[in-house]
């Protein structure tokens, strides 16, 4: 019986129960054009790792938009089109057909796969061949037979008897001459017309696909003379899916994209043979009846199918070609709503399982500062090394002022002998323009932070307790030239937070919390005296 998932039906109530038999088929798209989405940012490296474990069926993640155009052939009266080469993680119910002259009655998606099991339920009734070798002379016979019955147990009619498959002592092979409607690889959307004339038309068929992903990376080169940086942007598109989309255009989307929990492809329909001989010797009894009576039993393995030039099987996903880089030209960026969408500069070859890495954006010059940050305690601490922090002005007057899809940004630095070292690496969400960019790269132990408790307290008024705080905090550099330091206190999370006194001016930085920024010299040192409150 064959699966159908309708995705939309509009049957009239007077419309023939039979389809009609007149059928065209699209087998693949004239062109396509590939839109791919993020519901947030992706890791390209997490992302690699996981492609490398066959269970983890991204083929059934990620999201793209294809557009295709199609030349049909739109039969007269009532006909059928099928439109195969679809991407095999297509969500049919997204389907959206335009520009063809006919009343669409009704739309079903097919994906049946293609196994020996679903090959003889789809076949009964129709003639095969079958050839049978004699395991000790090698002589083979080929005889016509009609499959009587499918993958629940297949029955074979030869020369006016029933026989199961596989159980006449002999190797048996079924040669098939063709393949049944709705078996394949891939899925197939039928749509049922209604036109007053046949002819010959170009269609756009839109629909919604899973199996699509798409990451960015940047590479910031430092040049420590003048403070600036050279950043380089890169798009990797992952196509995990079964379908390839050669030479086609591609934009990105940028923005966290929120998707329906509905949005899932098709499933395909798989079985499974599950065939047993019944006790060999004769297995007929005049015309149409089946009989056996011997005791011992030959369980069934399955038979080898032979199918006239089969589609290759899907490869695993471990196995993605490997990543193929192109950077001629930039990505052109633009607008879609409140996102940001990026058109590849030029048509690219998405090809199934492969990953590719596109640039899409070049700056020069872009000023950066160099930052040490360190938390402050209300407690004495053990002298504690800083974390080293690069701060991004997102504007056009410190080079950038463009949107920035989140993702990893690795710093590249001089050595001193001509050469470059990777400085850090870290991860930023999307931002947009004139916010701004803070990066991660470790730790200091060249300079440190040590806090002395100098005084606190505890007093209750009613029903609210205040603390307060005195510290002096001290930080040494022991580099050769001087840095800048950001303190911030940790009790800045809490409630009724307070600053009461302090040596040096704090200000509200970008995480929206007090921060106190300290220039330390060279070989030296600088203490920050601060009191505050806190209420509970």
């Amino acid at each position: 019986m064959r699966r159908l998932l309708a995705i939309t039906t509009a049957l009239s109530l007077l419309a023939p129960t039979v389809w009609a038999q007149t059928e065209s088929v699209s087998a693949r798209p004239d062109g396509a054009t590939v839109v791919i989405y993020r519901d947030r940012p992706v890791d390209t490296v997490a992302l690699m790792e996981q492609s490398r474990q066959p269970w983890s069926r991204l083929d059934r993640q990620g999201l793209a938009l294809i557009v295709e155009t199609r030349t049909v052939d739109l039969p007269a009266g009532e006909g059928i089109i099928r439109f195969r080469g679809l991407a095999t993680g297509v969500v049919p119910q997204s389907a959206v057909l335009e520009g063809l002259p006919a009343h669409v009655v009704e739309r079903n998606a097919d994906f049946d796969l293609l196994s020996p099991a679903s090959l003889m339920e789809k076949s009964v009734g129709e003639v095969v061949r079958v050839v049978r070798t004699n395991p000790a002379t090698g002589e083979q016979v080929e005889k016509a037979a009609v499959i009587r019955a499918g993958a629940q147990g297949t029955v074979l009619e030869i020369d006016g008897r029933f026989e199961a498959l596989d159980c006449s002592g002999e190797t048996e092979r079924v040669v098939f001459d063709r393949v049944p409607e709705g078996l394949g690889d891939q899925p197939t959307l039928s749509v049922r017309t209604r036109a007053e004339r046949a002819g010959r038309h170009t269609v756009t068929l839109a629909y919604l696909t899973t199996g699509l992903q798409w990451s960015a990376d940047y590479v910031a080169r430092l040049d420590p003379t003048d403070g600036t940086l050279d950043l380089t942007g890169w798009v990797t598109l992952a196509n995990f899916g079964g379908t390839g989309f050669p030479d086609s255009p591609v934009q990105v989307v940028a923005g966290t994209l929120r998707k329906d929990a509905g949005t899932t492809p098709v499933e395909p329909l798989v079985r499974y043979q599950q065939n047993e001989c019944w006790p060999q010797g004769t297995t007929t009894l005049g015309s149409g009846l089946l009989a056996a009576y011997k005791e011992d039993r030959v369980e069934y393995g399955g038979p080898p199918v032979i199918l006239p030039a089969p589609p290759p099987p899907p490869a695993p996903m471990a196995l993605l070609r490997e990543v193929a880089v192109t950077g001629s030209r930039v990505a052109r960026q633009g607008e879609l709503g409140d996102y940001k969408i990026y058109t590849l500069p030029e048509p690219t070859t998405v090809a199934a399982r492969q990953t590719k890495q596109v640039r899409f954006l070049e700056r020069e010059g872009v000023t950066y500062e160099r930052v040490y940050r360190a938390g402050v305690l209300n407690a004495d601490e053990e002298t504690q090394p800083t974390a080293i922090v690069m701060k991004l002005r997102n504007e056009e007057g410190a080079g950038l002022g463009v949107a920035l899809p989140g993702g990893s940004m690795a710093v590249m630095q001089p050595d001193g002998t001509g050469g470059v070292l990777l400085a850090g690496q870290d991860r930023f969400e999307d931002k947009g323009v004139g916010l701004p960019v803070r990066l991660t790269f470790g730790e200091s132990p060249d300079v440190r932070v040590q806090t002395r408790l100098v005084k606190s307290g505890r007093s209750t008024r009613g029903a609210v307790t205040t603390e307060r705080t005195e510290v002096e905090t001290t930080v040494t550099n022991a580099r050769s030239e001087p840095v800048t330091v950001e303190l911030v206190a940790d009790a800045a999370m809490q409630r009724g937070f307070r600053i009461r006194s302090q040596s040096v001016r704090s200000r509200v930085d970008d995480t929206g919390y007090p921060v106190w920024t300290m220039s330390v010299p060279a070989n030296g040192a600088a203490t920050l005296k601060a009191a505050w409150t806190t209420t509970d």
